[in-house]
């Protein structure tokens, strides 16, 4: 897998999450040194090409002149995920089908920033954390745990039984995100682009919750959808504690 561009290159080798076999440089300023001394100082083979050999190399021009070629990444299971002790109550991000690499980028912006304790993915259906997801992601695929499963109905089983309550975003639903009680311990569903999430992972979910709108459009994309629930779980949890 390639990551390219100055600031996605540098998160990679500061986490030191992945495993990496060489960083491509195709151009000399001060910032691509610096990321180019941290490769060197970890070992890693540091390749100098012209920016048109990088284009081929990493399949687009917008990489800044440095490209890292890594392992995929690096997911957990969801045993691995529930394990560590979670900030108290747990809060976690489960995307249903989301195929937009842009949208799960930045998803997991958003769930970096707003302190969701890790990110579930289906492995049919959903876009895999790439190199274009990592860049739109700016840093936060690594310091965002994420987990890969085979089947998300059945993750939601087990996360209920680990005590969390499932709440799916639906623009239909019959209670409004700001009526309902966040600081429990929350798995926030956020479904597909198009088609929502579906209804065999809605049938489990405690309950759907819209977010409610004032203006002409009557919903909004999944990341921004997904951006405002996090929000409203942090402002709840804030005002508990305060």
């Amino acid at each position: 897998m390639w990551i390219s561009g100055i600031h996605p290159v540098r998160e990679v080798l500061e986490s030191r999450g992945a495993f990496v076999y060489e960083l491509m440089v195709a151009r000399e300023d001060l910032r691509v040194r610096e990321v180019a001394a941290l490769a060197e100082s970890r070992g890693i083979p540091l390749h100098r090409v012209d920016k048109h050999n990088l284009d081929e190399i990493v399949g687009h021009s917008h990489h800044q002149g440095i490209a890292l070629q890594t392992e995929e990444y690096p997911y957990l299971s969801l045993e691995t995920l529930l394990k560590p002790a979670q900030e108290t109550p747990g809060f976690l991000l489960i995307l249903d089908s989301i195929q937009d690499p842009q949208n799960l980028g930045a998803l997991l912006r958003s769930a970096a920033f707003l302190g969701v304790g890790g990110v579930i993915l289906p492995k049919n259906r959903s876009v895999r954390v790439t190199g274009a997801v990592i860049k739109v992601a700016a840093g936060a695929a690594a310091c965002v745990p994420i987990a890969r499963v085979t089947n998300l109905v059945r993750a939601l089983v087990l996360l209920k039984e680990a005590g969390y309550w499932i709440v799916g975003l639906d623009a239909a639903g019959e209670e409004t995100l700001y009526d309902i009680d966040l600081t429990v311990p929350v798995g926030l569903v956020v479904g597909n682009e198009e088609k929502g999430i579906r209804p065999l992972v809605r049938h489990h979910c405690d309950l759907c919750a819209r977010i409610p709108g004032s203006g002409r459009l009557d919903s909004l994309n999944a990341a921004a959808a997904g951006a405002v629930a996090m929000a409203e779980v942090q402002r709840q949890r804030r005002s508990r504690r305060s």
